[in-house]
């Protein structure tokens, strides 16, 4: 029985100490996303007011020292957008190929992907961006945004010079978003491609 309780006061003990040491862990969790959150406002704010050395600071600084919270994710597709903004494509592709290789939250890798597609395009890297906006597309639940990507993903097909690839990106907004206004935008992008000489783009 003296052995008995021993071990069952040993266990209450281990217990106690797995509990503490858990809600210790959630609450610094916690607090952590807490001020990520604070943060960002700030900055977001800073962005707003026309600020941007400021806000690209700022969210700078959050991205780094939150990072793996939420805050800090979200943070990571303003300070792209603030830095495309500012002309800085080039930083803003190496940014976000970080980010989405990272593997971020799944609500925010259609943003990201799509922001990189942006960046790629004005660097002059149209393939690329292409595939980007695709990416993007793919990664996006809402009809109406994955047809936008797509059209996105067609333009820069065409300014790459693969024809054949717009035309099928194209073709493939007009048959399944049909009746909405960017099956309307694919079809007007076809007859463009018609016209120019493409082989093997249907005709309406």
């Amino acid at each position: 029985m003296r052995t008995n309780r021993r071990t069952a006061a040993t266990g209450a003990v281990v217990l106690a100490l797995i509990a503490g040491g858990t809600w210790f862990w959630w609450s610094a969790r916690e607090r952590r996303e807490n001020f990520a959150e604070r943060a960002l406002s700030s900055a977001r704010g800073s962005a707003e007011a026309g600020n941007l050395p400021l806000a690209t600071s700022d969210l700078a600084r959050l991205v780094s020292t939150y990072g793996g919270t939420r805050a800090a994710q979200e943070a990571a597709l303003l300070l792209a957008q603030v830095r495309l903004v500012q002309g800085q494509a080039t930083l803003v592709v190496a940014d976000l190929q970080r980010f989405v290789s990272s593997g971020p939250r799944e609500e925010f890798r259609g943003p990201a992907h799509g922001l990189l597609g942006s960046a790629l395009e004005e660097t002059g890297q149209f393939a690329d961006a292409s595939r980007a906006f695709q990416a993007a597309s793919d990664a996006t639940p809402y009809s109406g945004v994955k047809a936008q990507y797509l059209l996105d993903a067609g333009r820069s097909a065409t300014a790459s010079g693969d024809t054949m690839q717009a035309g099928r990106l194209f073709e493939r907004v007009a048959t399944e978003f049909n009746g909405t206004p960017s099956a309307v935008e694919a079809e007007i992008r076809l007859g463009e491609l018609r016209k120019a000489g493409l082989s093997g783009v249907r005709k309406s």
